[in-house]
């Protein structure tokens, strides 16, 4: 029995030791890498960062580039797209170790785009760079109808290789390899040659997986560690622990003194501090005071305090830090200078808040991909909570919304055309950023703190319907992600410029949850007593 086992251990050792012995292609390796003039831009880009190995990083960006390429290799829709992306980054402050790390990919994204341009057989290879990021979900999704059923019951029965891999919960090499690799040879009537080829990209992607996977860990445990204290910070602030807060976030500047969230939080905390908002608990725990300071009467004006200097030198060190990312900071700079008595100059701030929360959308909102990674926030309503913190501070929206802010000023005065301007401006605003989530959240704020003014926009009797139908027989189609969508405006009034916001609430989804869609049909008019038709739809949910 004793040599039985050694045997056996033998035989694995030795196929373990045959396997290691293979050689990978040269062109696969990055010392000999040459891109080719689709990669160039993308190379130059982490090559330029990587020269610099001695300079400082930033462990926020570091995250966010592991993530959002992460993200966006499994998203884009081909080789150019997720190059395009890759060369546009800022790569200044990421760790060098992570540049080192992700340059080693290009050689073999190189040699699946020059398969796909010589085999028709790898005419669909750039699914197989999505699910290598993805498991085999992009492979299963987008294979036929009945492939994608086998692969979904085998691999419910253990069987096969349809997984997601997730390195922050499962670093296992061997579940990334057979979740991509295995599934597309499966999937692909592949001839030896092509198989060859495919085992080859598969063994340099196991070696580059192998010198990635370490470097993801290093830093995103230091992230996890930092956004412990982070989170911490949201949590005080929005409960009224504003002492708490500032100590909390102070913590963090210690260590990461460029940390734009903990610069923000340190400021609004030290503006309630300076108010007189210590320990109070705001009506709603998304609203704090300072929505509730904007109708307070000249006489509860504060002078100026240690808490408030203070907070406007964080904020000038913030925007001095982000003047690309400034627009949170803004609507800050507008609360302090209404808390001084300094009316114009806050609508001035808030006005400029509002010029630049679209134009730097895109760089607000950089860190959600980090967010989204952490995907235990979705396991509870308090991660839930959190990430719409972070989103309202970013976006722009709930008590960070300039125009609401505005209208609540205008509200005080009398103003109430004005005020009622104010909120159509934060919805177009809005819309012009793309971006349509926590919409209910909005009309809740606007019903709860704005509804003088809120209430002039409502028709006085509403006989709108909106009619949702499948296009198709959900039962036996794959097309069970489209939909129809009609308007049957009962009313006496005709409905003018007419865009549709559908709320979706699927059954997996908290009590509170919902996605915000965007109907893509428009229509400038609806006649009374007319039924519209808007067209069909497709969902995108994960």
């Amino acid at each position: 029995m004793m040599k039985k086992k050694i045997i056996v251990t033998l035989l694995i050792l030795g196929s373990i030791v045959a396997g290691c012995g293979k050689k990978a292609n040269p062109e696969l390796q990055i010392e000999n890498y040459q891109p080719v003039e689709e990669f160039q831009a993308a190379y130059e880009a982490l090559k330029e960062r990587k020269a610099d190995i001695n300079k400082e990083y930033d462990i926020e960006e570091t995250v966010r580039i592991l993530n959002g390429l992460e993200m966006a290799q499994a998203k884009s829709d081909d080789f150019y797209s997720f190059l395009e992306y890759m060369a546009k980054q800022d790569y200044s402050m990421v760790a060098s170790d992570v540049i080192d790390a992700k340059i080693k990919i290009l050689p073999l994204l190189q040699q699946m785009f020059k398969l796909q341009k010589q085999y028709k057989e790898f005419s669909t290879i750039w699914m197989l760079v999505r699910s290598a990021a993805a498991g085999a979900k992009t492979l299963a999704k987008e294979s036929s109808t009945t492939g994608a059923g086998m692969a979904a019951m085998k691999a419910m029965a253990g069987e096969g290789p349809l997984a997601i891999v997730d390195m922050s919960e499962n670093l296992s090499i061997d579940a990334a390899k057979n979740a991509a690799f295995d599934h597309y040879e499966e999937e692909m009537d592949l001839k030896s040659k092509l198989e060859d080829e495919i085992e080859e990209l598969k063994m340099a992607y196991i070696d580059y997986l192998s010198g990635f996977v370490p470097v993801y860990t290093k830093y995103m445990k230091e992230w996890d560690r930092l956004c412990i204290n982070k989170d911490k910070a949201y949590f005080d602030v929005y409960s009224g622990r504003m002492v708490d807060a500032y100590n909390s976030t102070s913590k963090i500047l210690q260590q990461y003194p460029r940390n734009r969230e903990a610069l923000l939080l340190k400021s609004l905390s030290l503006i309630n501090i300076g108010s007189g908002e210590m320990n109070t608990m705001p009506d709603s725990p998304e609203v704090l005071s300072i929505v509730k300071e904007m109708q307070l009467p000249d006489s509860m004006k504060c002078e100026w305090n240690d808490f408030f200097v203070e907070a406007d030198i964080t904020l000038d060190n913030y925007i001095e830090l982000y003047p690309e990312r400034s627009a949170p900071a803004l609507v800050l700079k507008g609360l302090l200078n209404y808390r001084i008595g300094k009316e114009q100059q806050a609508l001035s701030y808030l006005d400029q808040a509002a010029m630049e929360y679209p134009r730097q959308a895109e760089r607000l909102t950089d860190l959600l991909d980090s967010y989204r990674s952490r995907t235990y926030l979705n396991k509870t309503p308090e991660g839930q909570y959190l990430l719409r913190l972070y989103r309202s501070t970013m976006e722009g929206y709930g008590m960070f919304s300039p125009n609401f802010l505005k209208s609540k000023y205008y509200v005080q005065k009398g103003m109430m055309e004005e005020s009622k301007n104010e909120i159509f401006n934060h919805f177009f605003r809005r819309g012009n950023q793309g971006i349509y989530d926590c919409l209910l959240s909005d009309m809740q704020f606007c019903e709860d703190y704005l509804y003088s003014s809120f209430k002039q926009l409502l028709m006085e009797h509403s006989f709108i319907d909106v009619a949702i139908t499948p296009t198709t027989d959900w039962k036996f189609s794959d097309k069970d992600d489209e939909i129809r969508v009609s308007i049957n405006n009962r009313s006496d009034i005709d409905l003018e410029n007419v865009r549709i916001f559908l709320c979706i609430h699927y059954t997996d989804m908290y009590k509170n949850e919902y996605d915000v869609v965007k109907v893509p049909t428009t229509k400038s008019i609806i006649k009374h007593h007319e039924i519209s038709d808007l067209g069909t739809m497709k969902l995108a949910y994960a």
